[in-house]
């Protein structure tokens, strides 16, 4: 019985490693980030800019737009960011610099610039 409850335990804590590490960040390291392809984001949808962020003068923006890059095909992408009330918000229509997976676009796709 003892037994089994440790094994339970050591289970439940390899989960929530697993779960914290997957759920680290979108921001990839600076090496990782370098080996990453260049392209740009066209947006098509941006969500409404709150009247008021957080305490840091932060907010949720959800975006959806298309990935170009030289050696992918139009990838259809979206995503969510923390973003500064003190850069521009995002517009439809915006080019916006990004870098990305070759491999796995929709899923590794990261904007390049910081809009803190």
């Amino acid at each position: 019985m003892l037994i089994g409850l440790v094994v339970a335990i050591a289970l439940a804590a390899v989960a929530v490693a697993l779960i914290i590490n997957l759920r680290g960040g979108r921001q990839p390291s600076a090496a990782k980030l370098a080996a990453m392809s260049a392209g740009t984001l066209t947006l098509t949808g941006v969500s409404p800019r709150p009247d008021a962020g957080d305490k840091n003068g932060q907010a949720f923006v959800t975006v959806s737009g298309t990935v170009l890059g030289p050696d992918i095909a139009p990838t259809e992408v979206y995503g969510g960011f923390v973003w500064s009330l003190d850069a521009p918000w995002p517009q439809i229509g915006q080019d916006m610099p990004v870098r990305y997976d070759p491999r796995k676009v929709d899923s590794s796709w990261v904007i390049a610039a910081d809009p803190q």
